[in-house]
Parts: C-alpha cells; sequence; structure tokens
C-alpha cells in the first residue's frame, strides 16, 4: 500500500493570505464562470459521441476498460474544480486540519451510505472522486487511510494523484456493525 507519511501524501501547502485575497479570489470570480461553460461544452460533445463509442464497447469484447481510460486521459484532465480556485470558505478555512477532516469524513459517510443503501448495488455509487479542494489541509494519506478503513481502495482503473485527485472504488461488502454485540 502507500506510505501515509510520504510528503507528496500530506496536506497540500498553506496558500501566502495575499496570493489567496489578491489573485485567487479574482481569478476565481472571473474565470470560473468561463471554466465552467468550457465543461458543458465538452460534456454535449461526449454526450453526442457516447452512442458511437457504447456501440463499439458492446461489440468489442473487453473495451471497456480502453474507454474508460481514454476518457481518463481526456476529460479526466480537466477538473471541474480546478486547484486554482479558492471558495469563500477555503478563504476563511485555509490551514484548518480539523475543518478539511470532518469535510473528508463526512462526503466518504455520505458516500458509504449510498453504497450501503442502493438496492442493486449500482456501480456508480462505488466510485468516488476526491478532489484535491477535499483534502487540501489534511492531505490524500489521511483521506485514503479513512476511506480504506470502510472499504474504498485506489480505482483499479483510473488513476488518482496525490496532489490533485484521489479516485477511489467501494468493494461493494457492506460494513460490518460495530454497534451490535
Amino acid at each position: 500500500m502507500h506510505d501515509y507519511d510520504d510528503p507528496t501524501w500530506g496536506p497540500l501547502p498553506v496558500r501566502p493570505a495575499a496570493l489567496r485575497w489578491l489573485l485567487l479570489l479574482p481569478l476565481t470570480l472571473v474565470f470560473l464562470p468561463l471554466w465552467w461553460v468550457v465543461w458543458v461544452v465538452l460534456a454535449i460533445c461526449f454526450h453526442c459521441v457516447a452512442p458511437v463509442a457504447q456501440l463499439i464497447v458492446d461489440m468489442v469484447p473487453r473495451a471497456e476498460n480502453g474507454a474508460i481510460r481514454m476518457l481518463d486521459a481526456t476529460l479526466g484532465q480537466i477538473p471541474f474544480v480546478p486547484l486554482w480556485c479558492v471558495t469563500p470558505v477555503a478563504l476563511v478555512r485555509e490551514g484548518d486540519t480539523a475543518y478539511y477532516q470532518a469535510r473528508v469524513d463526512r462526503r466518504i459517510e455520505k458516500q458509504n451510505r449510498r453504497v450501503e443503501t442502493s438496492q442493486y448495488r449500482r456501480e456508480y455509487y462505488r466510485d468516488l472522486e476526491l478532489g484535491a479542494h477535499y483534502f487540501r489541509g489534511v492531505g490524500a494519506g489521511y483521506a485514503l487511510r479513512v476511506s480504506s478503513e470502510q472499504g474504498w481502495n485506489l480505482h483499479p482503473v483510473l488513476r488518482s494523484h496525490p496532489r490533485r485527485r484521489l479516485r477511489l472504488r467501494h468493494n461493494g461488502r457492506p460494513r460490518p456493525d460495530l454497534r451490535a454485540g
């Protein structure tokens, strides 16, 4: 497994206040809406190409992993919330470890409830992507350690990068109920 104490899996460095307030906040306010317009356009393009890709995946055995990797290599390289984006909450909470720990814990617990309460154990509930904005103050190592205790592992097909995003997959087994007993 991974060494959780490795600096690359640790918290991202705290951005200086002047950088956050004078550069990142205006960039976010101006360019983030444009960034999302590009995302919508890309989503529409992929939606138009999807039926052809689905036909190929249905006809060619074992093409699904290749299709997933191709999509990851294109659309997966453009994050929905980029690293330079700073929200008002992030401005105030920069460097607050407890806030980021609670944020990671809530996100993983919410996704766990989806996996466990899903009637048919739907596949899309088993995948979880955590962007750096979720674990910025605690690091990818903390997020991976907490999630692995609850049945999540690194995604077998999609790649994770400890400074940008974690892609996790649930093993599909229900957690043991530790309260009973």
